[in-house]
This record gives structure tokens, sequence and C-alpha cells, in this order.
């Protein structure tokens, strides 16, 4: 059987190739150099998706009409009048928009992996990649994932009896991978990639059980004036290997009491930026971690009301972006073809979605901005944004 060839020659590789033509669902991909592993020809796609936060590019950023035309109009639509989800298959996007607003705003994807040996996959998919196997195993990709660099971070806990899960921090993307034969799915088959999974979800994991404790603690620190609330972070630092968790955190919690308490929210949204500031200052988040949080959360507040004398200008924020961007306009790394993000190192790779994700971030206060130069610095990033990794 095809599938259970695990090495080749370049002699064997063509006949396999002839095979191919005849029999493409199969989905075996056969690389000519001897030696080399035949291996599924959809696990490029699999492989871009963790890497890249994306499918064919779009993603967390684009809006329903954006993801059509790149994925087609093959798709179920469930729409409600504040949600909406669109089913392609294999994939499956999902959108939201407030009260009042006719523009829907990306919540989310996720790649149904374990629907493979039960789906027609998409044109679109297909012309890019190539035909598609009946399952998507964990080891292969994972074993493609370390050879470019990107390592996997297992966050399994309790409640995930029936599979592992596992996360990218580059991406924001989490893999569900089934630990017993359910179905079409074997254990050890991956079933689904999913974004975006911040890391404020993944320190929810880890320190859910101090919930109580820690809004004590940030109401408490409330009170507190600047000198009182830096000997407060001082006298509770976690371990280092906590550190970061133990911040984000904190973050996660204020978010829940503005949610919950909007009475005092300006005082909530003061401390959030407050520590976000220290979070910098103390070298937790990177500058570009410190803009693009800063730069969601005043939007999040301007929209909900909260006063804007209490936020940083538009200004402000927009040009933390653009400072953080590690290469210039001239300088980052874009793709005219999906299938070019492997001629990308690393480095390349990081900084470009870097990009992507820190003018995502601004965009959203465009607007607002005074600055015409700022304002014009900005939609130069826009307009390259697409091709961004």
């Amino acid at each position: 059987m095809v599938h259970l060839l695990s090495r080749c020659a370049d002699a064997r590789c063509d006949m396999i190739r002839r095979i191919d033509r005849r029999k493409a669902r199969r989905g075996l991909r056969c690389t000519p150099e001897l030696g080399h592993a035949c291996r599924m020809a959809d696990l490029d796609f699999f492989v871009d998706v963790v890497v890249t936060g994306a499918v064919l590019g779009v993603g967390l950023t684009d809006s329903p009409d954006e993801v059509a035309r790149t994925l087609g109009g093959d798709f179920a639509e469930d729409r409600g009048h504040a949600v909406m989800r669109r089913d392609y298959g294999l994939v499956e996007f999902s959108w939201a928009r407030r009260p009042g607003s006719h523009s829907w705003q990306a919540t989310g994807f996720t790649v149904q992996a374990h629907r493979l040996a039960s789906i027609t996959v998409i044109d679109a998919l297909v012309h890019r990649y190539g035909p598609f196997g009946r399952q998507l195993r964990f080891t292969q990709l994972n074993a493609e994932l370390d050879r470019l660099g990107y390592h996997l971070q297992e966050i399994t806990d309790q409640a995930d009896a029936d599979y592992r899960r596992y996360w990218l921090a580059e991406s924001r993307i989490s893999l569900l991978v089934a630990t017993r034969y359910q179905g079409l799915v074997a254990a050890g088959d991956v079933w689904s990639i999913s974004a975006p999974h911040p890391p404020e979800l993944v320190a929810a994991r880890r320190l859910g059980g101090q919930r109580q404790a820690v809004k004590d603690g940030l109401v408490h620190l409330l009170r507190l004036d600047e000198h009182q609330r830096q000997q407060w972070l001082d006298h509770r630092q976690p371990a280092p290997r906590e550190r970061t968790n133990w911040w984000l955190y904190l973050l996660l919690v204020i978010d829940q009491q503005l949610r919950d308490q909007s009475g005092w929210r300006a005082e909530w949204a003061e401390l959030k930026l407050w520590l976000l500031r220290q979070g910098q200052a103390r070298a937790v988040f990177s500058e570009a971690e410190s803009a693009e949080k800063l730069a969601y959360f005043a939007a999040g507040m301007r929209r909900s009301g909260v006063e804007s004398a209490v936020l940083p200008s538009a200004d402000d924020i927009v040009r933390a972006c653009l400072d953080a961007i590690p290469v210039g306009l001239n300088e980052v790394a874009t793709l005219a073809d999906r299938r070019d993000l492997a001629g990308l190192d690393r480095t390349q790779t990081r900084h470009s979605r870097q990009a992507k994700n820190l003018v995502s971030a601004a965009q959203w206060h465009l607007d607002a901005v005074l600055d015409t130069h700022l304002a014009a610095q900005l939609r130069e990033w826009i307009d390259i944004k697409p091709r961004l990794v």
C-alpha cells in the first residue's frame, strides 16, 4: 500500500509520482531527494496554519467578504444578529458585531482536522496544497514543526480527558490531539487546530485556582498610591518560570472585573493601564507585546464607553505600535504567494508576523489619529498587510 512507504530513492519517487497522478486522492507527496520521507501533500497546509495563525493568509483580522474572496463561496452559514459562523468543511470561521453595528469582527477560526475522512476539501485549498489525506498524525506535524524551529508547548489539563492540548505562543494557535479512538479518528490524530488562543488563556488554565486570591489582591491594589503599588508588586513576584503567567492572569482577572463592575470601569481601566506599563518596565512584556495589548484594550474600552481621558490618545497608541515593529516597511518579508512561506527563515517569518499583528492592532485607532504623517505611515503598513505572514 502506498501509505506504508517510508523512504524512497529517485527511481522509486518517479514511480510514485505516476501513481499519484492516477490516484491523487491518496494525497502522498514524495520528495525527489534521496532519503527524504514520503509524506502527505497536505502537511504543508497544516504547518502553514500553525506557523502563521491563518488559512491562506486570512484569519483573525479579516471580514467575511475577505475570507470568501480567498476561500470561495462554498460554505454553510449560521447567522444571528450578533454572531456569524461560516463552515467551509475543513475550516470554520466566526465573527461577531456590536449592537447597532453593521461590520463583522473576526473572533476565531478552527481547522476541523477530524473531518478529513468524511468531507471533500474545498477547491481553494486543494489547488494550493494538493490532495488531502484522511487523517493528520500529530507526530508527523510536530516533527515538521520541530524541523522548522517551532516547538509546541503542551498545556493539557485535567479537563481534557480525551485529548492532549498543545500551543504555539508565536501564532497563538492551539491543537487538540485525540488520546483514544473516536469514530474515524485514531489516538494520536490531530482533532482540531484553533485560533486565537492568547497567552492569557494559557495562564488561566494554570492559575485558575487562584482567582479569588488574585481578585482580592487587585481590589486592594486599586486603593493604593503609586509607591504602595510598586511595593505590592515587589513583594508578590513569583518564581521566574511562572512570572509571565502570573502577570497575564492579573490582566485577565481585571478584564473580568471590567465586565462585571460597570460602575468601576474607569478605575479598573486605569489599573490595567498601570500594570501594562509596569509589565514593560519590569521586562515581563516586550515592547511589541505591550503596544499590542494596549491597542486592543484601549479600543475595547472606548467601545464600552470608558472616559477617553483615562485612555492614551490614538496617536500615542499607533506610534507605540509602529515603533515596536522590528523591521522597516521596505525590509519586512512579504509573500506574493503563500507557497513562498518555505523560502523565509524563522526570523523573517517572526518579524513579518509581528508587523502584521501590530498593524492590525493599530488599525483600530486610525480614524482617531490627528497626526497626518503618522496616519499616512499606518496606511502604508495597512496596504501591505495582506502580504505579511
